[in-house]
């Protein structure tokens, strides 16, 4: 008869027991979260100024430095928002890593592994 224990730890995963399919399934639904998230904020600054421009043609008829603003916005200025976008990914994918690791390895992330 197996061993029970309160606490999920690596064997669970590794022996694909019912607690590790949940912590498993629990991660990806985070991850999954976070992916939309960001998806979602990368579309809506995509999709915000050409719309602004189409409903507000004075915007799609202004110059700066004698190209329209409409370039220079959609060739230039998504770039810093799709890094931030990126870096904020990132961050927030790593803290989930960090989270799953403390619920499965508790005691290698208080020695600092």
């Amino acid at each position: 008869m197996p061993v029970q224990h309160d606490i999920p730890g690596p064997t669970d995963l590794r022996d694909d027991t019912k607690a590790g399919r949940l912590l498993i399934g629990s991660l990806m639904r985070a991850q999954l979260g976070l992916s939309l998230l960001c998806l979602m904020i990368a579309l809506t600054v995509t999709v915000s100024f050409p719309l602004v421009a189409a409903l507000v043609p004075a915007v799609g008829r202004m110059r700066v430095a004698g190209l329209p603003l409409t370039l220079i916005v959609l060739g230039f200025a998504f770039y810093p928002v799709f890094l931030a976008v990126g870096w904020f990914y990132y961050r927030q994918a790593r803290q989930l890593e960090a989270r799953f690791t403390d619920l499965v390895h508790p005691a290698d992330r208080q020695r600092g592994d």
